[in-house]
């Protein structure tokens, strides 16, 4: 889409998304200076909205950099590289991390003088935020870190790239809906309760949450290092009951999901999301709604990069 800036022969093609080094031939200008600029008016712009403020990122700023670069030096204009190359994939190469959302803004000028300057930035981060889809990306909550790149060619083509990161937020949040965190205890609860609300659909008769099933969920996820985690520690799921408890159950099962760039910490929001996501998988579904099983345990962890995992021990007690 061409969005004219002045009332002269000056045209920005903007488009959206929700690496340091010039390409020969092309100029950046006093790219820290930009990069600041960039980033106050996009915290600006935050701040009225009472939203929480940006810093700059070195992996985004890289990530932003080269994408810039890499659309001059090879004459394309798009999110995706001609090798299919998404933001999230150049911002994990420059040591930014998977869990994290990744967002990205970009646009080019033909016509643009070189070097690029603060002017120049102010004119493109209107642009943006004239247009909903760059302006929802630069609004976005769960976002901590921002970058920005730019760079202008020998034909006076321009791109630039604002590039953003942060945890995220829960899936199925509702509107005024609290976000706290919930202690494990409370997290059982209603993860039970919401399966519940299916195997009561099903006529299947209810669950109770146990605390030593619990126990298990949580020993077998761990604190620590939450990323790490294999599916062989499910091997061990007798040994992660404690040990008075290991002989009230006839049959135990398990299952495990994972949600990436959906904030900092568990909530209800979270445990909903879960469940359905869930019991929208047939062989997890089918061993939510065993009339077998006669208890639960329920645990989520978030390890505060946008990361959480879910974890649920089903057990038939004898």
């Amino acid at each position: 889409m061409l969005r004219p800036l002045m009332p002269f022969a000056l045209c920005l093609l903007l488009s959206a998304f929700g690496m340091s080094g010039a390409a020969i031939g092309a100029e950046t200008g006093d790219l820290e200076r930009l990069r600041q600029r960039a980033l106050e008016l996009v915290n600006q712009e935050r701040r009225d909205q009472g939203l929480e403020t940006l810093t700059l990122g070195a992996s985004l700023n890289e990530a932003a950099q080269k994408h810039a670069e890499d659309m001059l030096a090879r004459d394309y204009y798009s999110h995706v590289s001609p090798e299919g190359d998404t933001v999230r994939d150049r911002y994990t190469a420059a040591g930014g991390s998977r869990w994290k959302v990744a967002a990205e803004n970009i646009a080019r000028c033909q016509g643009c003088d070189s070097p690029p300057t603060v002017s120049r930035v102010e004119e493109l981060h209107q642009g943006w935020m004239n247009s909903p889809e760059h302006r929802e990306n630069i609004l976005r909550r769960g976002l901590d870190m921002f970058g920005f790149g730019i760079v202008v060619g020998d034909d006076r083509t321009l791109y630039a790239v604002q590039t953003f990161a942060g945890a995220g937020t829960s899936r199925d949040q509702q509107p005024q809906e609290d976000m706290s965190a919930l202690a494990p205890d409370r997290q059982n609860a209603l993860a039970v309760q919401e399966i519940n609300k299916a195997r009561e659909a099903q006529g299947v008769p209810a669950l109770e949450t146990d605390s030593a099933l619990a126990q298990a969920a949580a020993n077998l996820l761990p604190e620590q290092d939450l990323a790490s985690f294999e599916s062989s520690r499910l091997d061990n799921l007798m040994q992660a009951l404690p040990d008075d408890a290991r002989t009230d159950w006839s049959s135990l099962g398990v299952i495990v999901g994972s949600c990436g760039g959906c904030g900092t910490a568990p909530n209800a929001a979270d445990i909903r999301s879960f469940v359905d996501q869930w019991l929208d998988q047939p062989e997890y579904r089918d061993r939510l709604l065993d009339p077998r099983f006669t208890d639960a345990g329920f645990i989520v962890r978030a390890d505060g990069d946008g990361l959480k995992r879910a974890l649920l021990v089903l057990g038939q007690r004898r």
